[in-house]
Protein backbone atom coordinates (compact mmCIF):
# COMPACT_ATOMS: atom_id res chain seq x y z
CA UNK A 1 0.00 0.00 0.00
CA UNK A 2 2.78 2.37 0.51
CA UNK A 3 4.82 1.78 -2.26
CA UNK A 4 1.39 2.58 -4.35
CA UNK A 5 0.96 5.95 -2.44
CA UNK A 6 4.89 7.13 -2.80
CA UNK A 7 3.65 5.93 -6.67
CA UNK A 8 0.79 7.97 -6.88
CA UNK A 9 2.47 11.10 -5.30
CA UNK A 10 5.30 11.08 -7.49
CA UNK A 11 2.77 10.87 -10.73
CA UNK A 12 0.56 13.12 -10.22
CA UNK A 13 3.32 16.12 -9.87
CA UNK A 14 4.86 14.64 -13.01
CA UNK A 15 1.63 14.50 -14.81
CA UNK A 16 0.39 18.42 -13.51
CA UNK A 17 4.27 19.49 -14.52
CA UNK A 18 3.67 17.58 -18.26
CA UNK A 19 0.31 19.60 -18.75
CA UNK A 20 1.76 23.19 -17.34
CA UNK A 21 4.32 22.80 -19.90
CA UNK A 22 2.27 21.16 -22.79
CA UNK A 23 0.02 24.50 -21.12
CA UNK A 24 3.06 27.10 -21.91
CA UNK A 25 4.04 25.40 -25.32
CA UNK A 26 0.03 26.26 -26.91
CA UNK A 27 0.57 30.02 -25.81
CA UNK A 28 3.83 30.24 -26.87
CA UNK A 29 3.31 28.76 -30.13
CA UNK A 30 -0.43 30.49 -30.39
CA UNK A 31 1.40 33.73 -29.95
CA UNK A 32 4.27 32.68 -32.49
CA UNK A 33 1.34 32.22 -35.04
CA UNK A 34 -0.62 35.46 -34.27
CA UNK A 35 2.93 37.81 -34.72
CA UNK A 36 3.80 35.84 -37.98
CA UNK A 37 0.72 36.39 -39.26
CA UNK A 38 0.33 40.37 -38.41
CA UNK A 39 4.16 40.40 -39.96
CA UNK A 40 2.61 38.82 -43.00
CA UNK A 41 -0.08 40.23 -43.73
CA UNK A 42 -1.38 44.02 -43.16
CA UNK A 43 -4.97 43.26 -42.93
CA UNK A 44 -4.54 40.76 -40.45
CA UNK A 45 -2.45 43.58 -38.65
CA UNK A 46 -4.96 46.27 -38.65
CA UNK A 47 -7.90 43.58 -37.37
CA UNK A 48 -5.57 42.97 -34.56
CA UNK A 49 -4.64 46.86 -33.64
CA UNK A 50 -8.38 47.37 -33.28
CA UNK A 51 -9.70 43.73 -31.80
CA UNK A 52 -10.56 43.23 -28.48
CA UNK A 53 -9.64 39.80 -28.31
CA UNK A 54 -7.82 37.42 -30.86
CA UNK A 55 -8.51 33.65 -30.83
CA UNK A 56 -5.73 31.98 -31.91
CA UNK A 57 -5.49 28.15 -33.09
CA UNK A 58 -1.91 27.60 -34.34
CA UNK A 59 -2.70 23.99 -35.07
CA UNK A 60 -5.03 22.80 -36.59
CA UNK A 61 -5.17 19.04 -38.35
CA UNK A 62 -7.44 17.62 -40.79
CA UNK A 63 -7.80 14.66 -42.21
CA UNK A 64 -10.12 12.43 -44.21
CA UNK A 65 -11.21 10.04 -47.03
CA UNK A 66 -14.93 9.74 -47.70
CA UNK A 67 -15.55 10.50 -43.96
CA UNK A 68 -13.27 13.12 -42.47
CA UNK A 69 -12.19 15.30 -38.77
CA UNK A 70 -10.59 18.10 -37.77
CA UNK A 71 -9.07 19.14 -34.43
CA UNK A 72 -7.02 21.32 -32.71
CA UNK A 73 -6.52 23.82 -29.32
CA UNK A 74 -6.05 27.93 -29.45
CA UNK A 75 -5.76 30.35 -26.98
CA UNK A 76 -7.59 33.26 -26.20
CA UNK A 77 -5.92 36.34 -25.79
CA UNK A 78 -7.67 39.61 -24.85
CA UNK A 79 -5.21 42.69 -24.93
CA UNK A 80 -1.99 40.36 -25.15
CA UNK A 81 -2.93 38.31 -21.73
CA UNK A 82 -4.03 34.77 -21.91
CA UNK A 83 -7.67 34.93 -21.29
CA UNK A 84 -8.65 31.17 -21.66
CA UNK A 85 -8.04 27.59 -23.56
CA UNK A 86 -10.07 26.54 -26.63
CA UNK A 87 -10.53 23.20 -28.70
CA UNK A 88 -11.72 22.73 -32.30
CA UNK A 89 -12.91 20.31 -33.79
CA UNK A 90 -15.52 19.01 -37.01
CA UNK A 91 -16.38 16.12 -38.69
CA UNK A 92 -16.93 16.55 -42.25
CA UNK A 93 -18.37 14.13 -45.18
CA UNK A 94 -18.30 13.67 -49.04
CA UNK A 95 -15.36 13.33 -51.69
CA UNK A 96 -12.55 13.91 -49.70
CA UNK A 97 -8.98 12.67 -49.82
CA UNK A 98 -6.41 14.61 -47.70
CA UNK A 99 -4.54 15.13 -44.71
CA UNK A 100 -3.87 18.53 -44.03
CA UNK A 101 -2.46 21.48 -41.51
CA UNK A 102 -3.24 24.94 -40.69
CA UNK A 103 -3.71 27.55 -38.54
CA UNK A 104 -5.78 30.54 -38.07
CA UNK A 105 -7.05 33.45 -35.99
CA UNK A 106 -10.77 35.10 -35.16
CA UNK A 107 -10.67 38.67 -34.14
CA UNK A 108 -13.20 39.46 -31.60
CA UNK A 109 -13.55 43.15 -32.19
CA UNK A 110 -16.07 44.01 -29.58
CA UNK A 111 -17.09 42.89 -25.96
CA UNK A 112 -20.54 41.35 -27.13
CA UNK A 113 -18.27 38.63 -29.50
CA UNK A 114 -15.55 38.09 -26.68
CA UNK A 115 -18.59 37.24 -23.87
CA UNK A 116 -20.20 35.32 -26.60
CA UNK A 117 -16.94 33.10 -26.61
CA UNK A 118 -16.48 33.09 -23.17
CA UNK A 119 -19.93 32.02 -21.97
CA UNK A 120 -21.09 29.37 -24.78
CA UNK A 121 -20.19 26.14 -23.71
CA UNK A 122 -20.07 24.69 -27.30
CA UNK A 123 -20.29 27.19 -30.32
CA UNK A 124 -20.04 26.71 -34.21
CA UNK A 125 -18.60 29.06 -36.97
CA UNK A 126 -19.20 27.82 -40.40
CA UNK A 127 -21.40 25.81 -42.93
CA UNK A 128 -22.36 22.87 -44.13
CA UNK A 129 -24.50 21.05 -47.08
CA UNK A 130 -28.17 21.41 -46.30
CA UNK A 131 -30.73 18.88 -47.42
Amino acid sequence: MKKQVVALLVFIPTLLITHSSFADDLVGKSRAALQQLVAQNPAAAKCKSKALAVLVFPKVVKAGFVLGAQGGEGILFERGRVIGRYRTVAASYGLQADVQEYGYARFLMNQKAVDWVNNTRGWEIGMGQAW
